[in-house]
């Protein structure tokens, strides 16, 4: 019903007034209000009930969904699953189908249900479980339900509440019934434009806080949007204080006491002397002319020796393991590995280096405005070479080189445990678009109406990276087939003959590419005339966005530029009759450059196209198309050789 990852929950929806109608005219009249959905949720609602149980701060939280079906295909939503972990365990679960049976309905219950661990990388806890089922007899007009109750042993670990889903809600429903004595604290995300409605009524020695939305349409869906959380609008509720056994006890009030629970994980650590490690560490830095040096050097080890495995349960999501057994094992999460990854530096006598919490680009929340686990998911180490300068090192990126953050942490930021007391927020910092991209460099020559081409093709940054893990481990058969798909330009005639890789390990150099490759059947002859389109490939040319139907912003894993020098030989007998003018269009997301000049025997055409957005904004679109229109005529453009006269 939920998921920790996407913090999605599915608590959701039936009106008052549905629950009287007959189910044939509830249909009717939801089809003409939400026109072309498969199904709505009536009512999704969640109670959560705050608890001193002990000397624990704990939540209740019941969870209703109803959703009516509309049509056929809503049988797609008839699976479905709950999820739970060790700080969220599930107590009870009940789910049924409200089959249409005249005006009334027949209940048919579930029966079946299925657990499995839900294994997640990325986060710091993965002994999650999903608990899923089937709703039997799911027509149009039927109506699922669920019911299912979750308690939250650590209020510090409950999940947001979406108030929103998949499908539009009639209604959705968030009551968090608490003591006087606890301080209740919450924040809104992306609700601006949603009606949400909020009571506080103290009952008693209780006071129950109340956020209701009604007549919700179902969110845009685009495959290379965001997460949900950028847009969905939803409730982050936490506890701020309580009293517990008679003493106040700050629980979420702000980055201090977030870093108050970190760093006493931290301090749970079963730290074991290391002789075997601190032998690798002696070995490692010997020689190092630079305290940089050495850190390069240890954060390339853990790269190349320790296997990112995510196995915790419990706390140990939490805990990382001694950096001696993660040594000694070779595996471990990511807070294992930046657990050695500082512990090492350390060791090498590295005395400005610290473990970091880190949301990544999955999460959108800034520290200062969500200061608990929810905003973050993640954790590295980082290196302060000097006051304030920041190395960001994670080694769960095995080919990401010394001085640039992982892809999905660039643009957030870092909280630092500088001490078991003190921490600090950083930014983490998104690298320019020089940083990333490829640089290719080729000679063609003719040979009737194939090219052949000789070249050599560098890339860097995080493009390195991507394909440096697509190359990792291929066999004899699978390289080629990686290589010709990476090379492959102009049409489906298109061979490599011969080719070398090189610097595939050197984090700090380009990974290049050597190649020869033929091209049949891409040049056009008409009399005496050869025509050559010099741009074999086309990235963005049709690459259009319909700003009239998107609503949500374009994801970007990176930045990046990528430049293309292209040499045509002019073949003997023959002499230019056009070459293409030079074309540019420069924008804030999207900019290229092609230009044309002749060099002794020898056409040359250069290309630079850039792209410069991790999250391209709808307002952003009109420029964009703007320019993926100029680079699709430029791309049209072709060398015209024609036959010198005799």
């Amino acid at each position: 019903m939920y998921s920790p990852k996407l913090f999605l929950p599915l608590l959701l929806l039936l009106a008052a007034a549905a629950h009287a109608q007959a189910p044939s005219q509830a249909v009717t009249e939801l089809k003409k209000q939400y026109p072309g959905e498969k199904a709505v949720y009536l009512e999704m609602r969640q109670d959560l009930t705050v608890e001193i149980r002990n000397d624990s701060v704990q939540v209740l939280a019941r969870h209703h969904a109803d959703m009516l079906h509309l049509d056929e295909q809503s049988g797609m939503y008839a699976d479905d699953r709950v999820f739970s972990s060790h700080f969220n365990r599930l107590q009870k679960l009940e789910a049924r189908t409200m089959v249409p049976n005249g005006e009334k309905f027949k209940t048919v219950k579930v029966t079946e249900f299925k657990d499995k661990f839900e294994i997640q990388s990325g986060v710091f806890f993965d002994d999650t479980r999903s608990t899923s089922f089937s709703f039997p007899n799911v027509t149009p007009g039927a109506r699922t339900i669920t019911d299912y109750t979750v308690r939250h042993v650590d209020a510090r670990f409950v999940m947001p509440f979406f108030v929103g889903s998949y499908v539009p809600v009639k209604h959705a429903e968030l009551t968090i019934t608490a003591p006087k004595g606890v301080v209740i604290g919450y924040k809104t995300f992306h609700a601006e434009n949603t009606p949400i409605k909020y009571t506080r009524e103290e009952k008693g020695n209780t006071v129950v806080y109340r956020w209701t939305a009604d007549n919700l349409p179902s969110p845009p869906r685009e495959e290379d949007g965001p997460e949900a959380s950028y847009y969905l609008p939803h409730l982050v509720f936490f506890v701020q204080e309580a009293n517990v056994n008679g003493q106040t006890r700050k629980l979420l009030a702000g980055v201090p006491e977030l870093y108050t629970m970190y760093a006493d994980f931290v301090r749970r650590i079963d730290r074991q002397p290391s002789p075997a490690l601190q032998h690798r560490v002696d070995s490692l830095v010997a020689g190092a002319k630079t305290e940089e040096e050495k850190v390069r050097r240890i954060y390339y080890w853990v790269q190349d020796n320790v296997k990112y495995i995510a196995f915790e349960q419990g706390l140990r999501g939490f805990i990382p393991h001694d950096a001696g057994l993660v040594y000694a094992r070779r595996y471990g999460d990511c807070k294992d590995m930046a657990n050695l990854t500082n512990d090492m530096l350390h060791l090498a006598g590295v005395k400005n280096a610290y473990l970091t919490w880190v949301g990544t680009r999955d999460l959108p929340y800034k520290y200062a405005e969500l200061a608990t686990p929810g905003v973050d998911n993640h954790m590295i180490a980082t290196y302060e070479p000097k006051p304030g300068q920041y190395v960001f090192l994670d080694a769960t990126s095995k080919h990401t080189p010394y001085g640039m953050p992982s892809a999905m942490i660039q643009g957030k930021e870092g909280l630092l445990g500088l001490d078991p007391k003190n921490s600090l927020v950083v930014p983490i910092p998104t690298m320019d678009k020089a940083r990333s991209g490829f640089d290719d460099a080729s000679v063609l020559t003719l040979d009737g109406t194939t090219l052949r081409g000789t070249g050599k093709l560098s890339l860097a940054g995080y493009t390195k990276v991507n394909h440096s893990y697509g190359l990792d481990g291929l066999d004899r058969t699978a390289e080629p087939k990686y290589i010709k798909a990476l090379l492959e330009r102009g049409n489906n005639k298109f061979f490599v003959d011969k080719y070398s890789i090189a610097n595939l390990d050197a984090r700090d150099q380009p990974l290049s590419i050597s190649y020869d490759y033929r091209l049949q059947d891409y040049v056009q002859k008409v009399d005496d005339e050869v025509y050559v389109n010099l741009s074999l490939e086309r990235p963005y040319a049709t690459d259009r966005i319909d700003s009239t139907t998107r609503k949500l912003p374009r994801y970007n894993e990176f930045a990046h530029t990528d430049h293309t020098r292209t040499e045509l030989v002019v073949p003997a007998g023959y002499e230019v009759s056009y070459l293409p003018p030079t074309v540019q269009a420069q924008g804030d997301a999207l900019g290229f450059k092609v230009s044309y000049e002749r060099q002794g025997d020898k056409i040359i055409q250069d290309r630079e196209v850039y792209v410069n957005y991790l999250l391209l904004q709808p307002k952003q679109f009109g420029s964009w198309n703007a320019v993926v229109g100029k680079l699709g005529s430029a791309y049209r453009e072709v060398v015209i050789l024609k036959k010198k006269k005799t």
